[in-house]
C-alpha cells in the first residue's frame, strides 16, 4: 500500500471515529429515555392484563418513597374500584406484583429550567412540574376488567434535555408516547 492510499484510509478511520465518538452520548441518551418508556409501558399493560384475567379492577399505583418511585399492582376488594384510602386500610390488597425504579438514568420528572410545553393543549405550558405521574387528582391508573382504564400520564426525564410521556388513554386503554427534547418547540410521537 502507498503512502497516499495509507493516508487515505487514516483520515477516513479518523473521520468514522470522530462521527461514531460524537454520536454516542446521544444515542446513549436516547436509548436510556426508550428503554424506561418500554419499562413503563410494559408495567401498564401487566396491570390491564391482571385485571382482565381476574374480571375486575386492578390498579398500578405510583408512589414516592424517599427519593426514589415504585409501583405496585393492586386489585379491588370490594367491588368499588381501587382506592388509595383503601389500600392503606388493607381492604385493596397488593397482588404480589411490586415494582420498585431501580434505573439511575431516567425517572419520573418534569424537565426543570424551561418552560415545557403540555402536549395534551398546544400553546400551554407544562403546571405542577412537581407531579410527574398524572391520573386525574390520583397517582392510581385503575383498569377494570373489561380492560378500560383511568386516562393519566407519567412524565420521565433524564435529567438532563430529554423527556417522554407515556399516555393512558380512557376507554381503550391504548398506550401512547410522545418525546420531548429541550430548546424543541413541541412533542413528538
Amino acid at each position: 500500500m502507498a503512502l497516499p492510499e495509507l493516508l487515505l484510509w487514516m483520515v477516513l478511520a479518523a473521520w468514522v471515529l470522530a462521527l461514531t465518538t460524537a454520536g454516542a452520548p446521544r444515542l446513549k441518551e436516547s436509548v436510556a429515555i426508550r428503554s424506561a418508556v418500554h419499562e413503563t409501558t410494559v408495567a401498564f399493560y401487566r396491570a390491564r392484563s391482571s385485571a382482565i384475567s381476574r374480571n375486575r379492577n386492578v390498579a398500578l399505583k405510583f408512589r414516592k418513597n424517599g427519593p426514589r418511585y415504585e409501583w405496585t399492582v393492586y386489585a379491588d376488594g370490594n367491588g368499588n374500584g381501587v382506592l388509595s384510602s383503601e389500600i392503606t386500610n388493607g381492604v385493596d390488597p397488593a397482588i404480589g406484583v411490586y415494582l420498585p425504579w431501580s434505573r439511575n438514568d431516567v425517572f419520573p420528572g418534569i424537565m426543570t429550567g424551561v418552560r415545557v410545553p403540555d402536549p395534551g393543549s398546544p400553546g400551554h405550558y407544562l403546571d405542577r412540574i412537581d407531579d410527574p405521574i398524572r391520573f386525574n387528582s390520583s397517582d392510581i391508573c385503575s383498569f377494570s376488567g373489561m380492560g378500560e382504564s383511568t386516562p393519566g400520564s407519567v412524565y420521565l426525564w433524564d435529567g438532563r434535555d430529554r423527556m417522554a410521556v407515556v399516555r393512558v388513554l380512557g376507554s381503550t386503554a391504548r398506550v401512547r408516547t410522545l418525546y420531548y427534547r429541550r430548546g424543541e418547540k413541541g412533542w413528538t410521537p
